[in-house]
Parts: C-alpha cells; structure tokens; sequence
C-alpha cells in the first residue's frame, strides 16, 4: 500500500485521502454476507477477505485462531463443502471428485509438505482434451 500510494503521489494521479484495498474493491452487501458468516470486523480481515475472494491462485491461510476457517466454512456449507485432511486415507479421491463436481474444498493442517499429488491442482496445470479442459491428479506412494 505504501508503494501504491508512494507511484499515486509522484505521478500526481488524483486520489482520495485515505486509499485501502478495501475503498477500491469492497463491496458492502459481500461484508455483511461476510461477517454473518463469521469474518472479523477489523480492516485487515475485511483485505484478506477480499485477496482470497478475488486471487487467481489458491490462498494459504495461517490461522491459529481458527477465524478464516469457521468463515469459509460458513460461507461454502451451502455449496457442499468438502474438509479434508492430508493425513485422510482417501483425501485425493474426495478431492478428484470435488473438482471432477466443481465443489468447493478446505484443506486443513497443513504443514510444510505437500503431497506431490497437490502440484498440478495447485499450480492449475489445465490441459484441453476433446474440447474439455481438464487436469491430471496422480495418486502418490505415501
């Protein structure tokens, strides 16, 4: 932000006052949808609301206090939440089948390393095929 704001001032780029992710790309109606589903009020829970919301790559969200976790709970139980383990016997399978049904997946715990098998899902390693696009998910010797 401070960068943000340093290129906004030395272009002489019209600007309000108090510039924040939040001014740019909030939403009012999406905060309180948000908050009913167990986000913090505080203004930094409302900006990584709105990265993970609006990134293009799958966010790692360290959360000792279980805060983001009972928010995307919340939030995707209507949309048939799958929570997963790494340490789960069939995570992979409930996985494929959750991207094979376009359902939404919290995947808990996680450490330092990941299952090799993880790579392609999370680099979004897409490939067309008959006119489809899909994405190859092996399964590893754990």
């Amino acid at each position: 932000m401070k960068e943000w704001t340093g290129v906004i001032l030395r272009l002489k780029i019209p600007h309000s006052d108090n510039i924040s992710l939040w001014d740019a790309l909030g939403d009012q109606v999406k905060l309180r949808e948000w908050e009913l589903n167990g986000l913090p009020k505080d203004s930094l829970s409302k900006d990584n609301a709105i990265i993970v919301q609006n990134s293009r790559r799958w966010p790692l969200l360290i959360d000792p206090q279980n805060q983001a976790n009972k928010w995307i709970r919340n939030t995707e139980k209507d949309n048939g939440l799958d929570i997963i383990k790494l340490t789960d016997r069939d995570f992979l399978r409930t996985l494929e089948n959750a991207i094979r049904f376009g359902k939404p997946v919290l995947l808990e715990n996680v450490g330092e390393k990941l299952d090799p098998a993880l790579e392609p899902i999370l680099l979004k390693q897409t490939f067309k095929q008959s006119g489809s696009t899909v994405i190859k998910v092996r399964q590893t010797n754990r």
